[in-house]
């Protein structure tokens, strides 16, 4: 597949931005220089006039101004990638996009829901925030790269297998060769770059050109960052949204009195959950934590989390993260904790019952993997507690006999979990949480098992590290013993790392 480059010729039209303007246009390609200036969307030169959205049934006639329901206003995918403000793309990008609809927009949610995936409807957002189109690719390109580097080295390995059913995590070095050869490949690099180019013009820029579609595209490039590796890159993104969201308000202000905005309220919904999952999780395995605090929206923060539940693929219950997030926010050396806070915090992991949590998402056929998931989940959040915590080993709270003879319980769940089912995505980080805990070679070969099902779902780097580390740890764990925590390992490393 090719790259889409800036020509250097002209367009033989105007744009239609510029003709909505009344301005002239200097037709430069593949944005007029008017609507760079002005920081407004260019809408292309297309030969089909683009539709202007409004909330009326017409803009004329009888019918001016009469509005319908907003859930009859919703536009389907298939709509979406026809409208005539992705016409003007090459049919590479458009094919990368379609990919990105089709393919990666599934792995995002737990539960796959036209209505309710917040990254289908970032691409709602491209035609009027064309430095969005570069994030998408880069996210879509390397998603089909990676699949297809691993495919090639699963060939070979299936053909020198003595038991065709086993399940293997390829080699970094020989996936990474099939991978650099990739066109794929060298496309993700190219619109990386590209949207690290326009992040960076939006962010030393007064305000956003389109507030949504930066922030959409800041928060997929973290995701862009999780499949290359899950190290250190992700949170310099993460720190960047947290930064720049003081300019949204007065973005968001200016750019719908351009009346080229769509009013879509629900994308802070999106964001916020997004953005949770994101803040809470990346802080876990970084020394320097970050109090979770709701950037997009007034909602509370178990609303906020509750809606995680089915809008992110990690699943995990909202009490739990919200459980995560106070153990973080006990761990950062910015906060005082109370008399009494850590007792806290236990109590609500006591309260939290796995078989009432399941019983209450609704579908018979999910009940027991949610059943599965919440225990495991519950588990490895009480373990991460007990690991950060300034708990003293010898507490009645840090009971190390009965985490380890429940620890063969928890890993009969995780061993127990249908690798095809799709609560299985929502394991990544619990599952490397219980598996810092194996001590035993059976233990230890059931999480690099669980693992290898993990990679056959996600094909990033992000998973085969999450194992490196593991292994890391059990190697320091089998030298010094149980004296120190294993969290003090990943902090010694030196690498922030984020396995979701």
């Amino acid at each position: 597949m090719g790259m889409d480059t800036a020509a250097a010729n002209c367009s033989d039209v105007p744009c239609w931005t510029c003709r909505r303007r009344r301005l002239k246009c200097d037709r430069a390609i593949p944005i007029c220089g008017k609507c760079t200036s002005s920081q407004r969307p260019c809408l292309g030169y297309s030969k089909d006039k683009p539709l202007r959205w409004t909330d009326s049934v017409a803009s004329r006639g009888k019918l001016m101004g009469k509005k319908v329901p907003r859930q009859e206003q919703h536009l389907p995918i298939s709509r979406v990638l026809k409208d005539p403000g992705l016409q003007d793309l090459s049919p590479s990008m458009r094919g990368y996009i379609a990919y990105f609809e089709q393919q990666c927009c599934q792995e995002c949610v737990l539960y796959d829901c036209e209505r309710a995936n917040p990254f289908k409807e970032f691409i709602r957002l491209i035609p009027s925030c064309p430095g969005l189109r570069h994030t998408m690719v880069s996210v879509a390109a390397l998603h089909q790269a990676l699949r297809i580097a691993s495919a090639q080295c699963n060939e070979r390995t299936t053909a020198s297998q003595s038991n065709p059913n086993e399940v293997q995590i390829s080699p970094w070095v020989e996936q990474a060769h099939h991978l650099h050869q990739l066109p794929a490949y060298h496309d993700a690099l190219y619109h990386k770059q590209r949207t690290l180019s326009f992040l960076r013009s939006e962010a030393n820029a007064g305000c956003f050109s389109n507030p949504d579609g930066v922030i959409a595209s800041m928060i997929m490039s973290i995701w862009l960052e999780l499949m290359e590796s899950g190290r250190d890159t992700w949170r310099y993104h993460l720190r960047g949204l947290r930064e720049m969201m003081p300019k949204r308000g007065l973005s968001l202000v200016l750019f719908r009195d351009g009346g080229l905005a769509v009013d879509w309220p629900q994308m802070s919904e999106y964001f916020d959950t997004s953005y949770s999952i994101l803040e809470i999780i990346g802080s876990t395995f970084v020394k320097a934590k970050q109090p979770y605090q709701p950037l997009f929206s007034m909602s509370p923060t178990l609303d906020i989390l509750k809606r995680s539940e089915s809008q992110t693929w990690t699943g995990c219950p909202a009490t739990l993260l919200y459980v995560l997030s106070l153990v973080n926010a006990a761990a950062s050396s910015s906060y005082e904790m109370p008399p009494g806070s850590i007792e806290h915090i236990f109590s609500h992991l006591r309260n939290f019952l796995p078989m009432q949590w399941a019983v209450a998402g609704g579908e018979v056929r999910h009940m027991k993997p949610r059943y599965q998931l919440a225990c495991v989940w519950k588990a490895a959040v009480e373990i991460y507690a007990l690991q950060v915590l300034p708990v003293p080993f010898e507490s009645n709270v840090f009971n190390l006999g009965r985490i380890s003879n429940s620890l063969d319980s928890i890993l009969h769940h995780l061993k127990s979990m249908d690798p095809a089912d799709v609560h299985h995505k929502g394991i990544l980080w619990p599952a490397f949480v219980i598996g810092a805990e194996a001590q035993t070679l059976s233990q230890r070969a059931l999480i690099t098992d669980v693992f290898g099902h993990l990679w056959t779902i996600w094909r990033c780097h992000n998973v085969t590290n999450a194992l490196k580390v593991l292994q890391k740890i059990w190697t320091r764990r089998d030298m010094e013993g149980s004296s120190r925590r294993w969290i003090e390992y990943v902090y010694e490393w030196g690498e922030d790392w984020m396995f979701i």
